[in-house]
């Protein structure tokens, strides 16, 4: 797979948190005994009591075995084009994301870098802003909400996700593209004009040199998320209506083209193979169906608008 450099790392982003460059606070998760434990695998995952309010702190190295992570890092490098699986690595990347989106005017939650705990491995930890809203996930299949409410919101989404793809694009940046983009990873701040868009968890990115093509994976994953959490209906609404208000249409063919005909001969052979021997792969939602089903409707949008 083609890959290339990153760009040189911005600066880490601190949203409206953090202590002026230099200032350190020293502390200890072992003097935190009223934590609580939110996850423990890849990451450990704690909500501790931070200046009268909450902070979340992220762990990197988790219970997994250090072998497991070692695996994933040669595989990445090997098959999948995807940076580090290593916990320092993974936390330099989700800093690096936070920096990049939050430079663009995406809003991502805030972080403490000033903070050092004692007690943990350096560079394998971030303490995050508790940070509170409604997880796509949840807000979509809420049927107490209207349903032309839900797409007013999936609209005005679909216009911040253009204007995030087309500057990853422009830029070629990467750090622009969520890896572990869906509707699992998104919150929904504030109502009508004052709503917002929250995105996290970048740990790990792309390295590939086609921005294009990791856009339509993008793109995909979120669709696909959207048929199997809200179900076909619901999934069938979301569809017609990214096809008709996502504004920049060539970037949808760019999802189909990432399913169907790539530009890599050798990758656009090895998916055709893949469609052929993994009957996993012809499910209702994997990605080479959703790419089909919106490749078909950008058709016949085109016949019934034309140009």
């Amino acid at each position: 797979m083609s890959t290339t450099e990153l760009p040189d790392s911005p600066a880490p982003s601190r949203g409206a948190s953090g202590s002026a460059a230099g200032e350190h606070q020293r502390v200890r998760l072992a003097d935190f005994p009223e934590k609580r434990h939110m996850a423990g695998a890849g990451n450990w995952l704690w909500e501790l009591p931070w200046n009268g309010g909450k902070a979340v702190l992220k762990v990197y190295f988790g219970t997994r075995n250090p072998l497991l992570h070692v695996r994933k890092t040669i595989s990445n490098a090997l098959f999948s084009g995807r940076s580090s699986h290593m916990p320092r690595a993974r936390c330099r990347i989700e800093k690096e994301c936070l920096a990049a989106w939050s430079r663009h005017g995406f809003n991502v939650f805030g972080y403490h870098p000033e903070v050092v705990f004692e007690d943990l491995p350096e560079g394998g930890y971030l303490l995050f802003d508790y940070t509170t809203g409604t997880h796509f996930r949840e807000y979509f299949k809420d049927a107490s909400i209207p349903l032309e409410t839900r797409m007013q919101t999936w609209r005005k989404f679909l216009v911040e996700w253009q204007r995030r793809h087309a500057l990853a694009i422009q830029h070629g940046e990467p750090r622009l593209i969520h890896e572990n983009g869906d509707v699992k990873h998104v919150l929904i701040q504030g109502e009508g004009d004052q709503q917002r868009f929250v995105s996290f968890d970048f740990e790990i990115i792309f390295r590939s040199r086609d921005l294009r093509d990791q856009v339509g994976r993008e793109i995909l994953a979120y669709l696909r998320s959207c048929g199997k959490f809200f179900g076909e209906e619901i999934y069938q609404v979301m569809l017609a209506e990214t096809v008709a208000h996502y504004p920049d249409p060539s970037l949808l063919v760019a999802a189909w083209e990432h399913g169907w005909h790539n530009r890599n001969p050798l990758i656009r052979f090895a998916r055709k193979l893949d469609r052929l021997l993994r009957a996993g792969k012809r499910k209702r939602f994997s990605k080479y169906t959703v790419a089909a089903e919106l490749k078909r409707k950008l058709d016949e949008a085109s016949l019934t608008n034309p140009a």
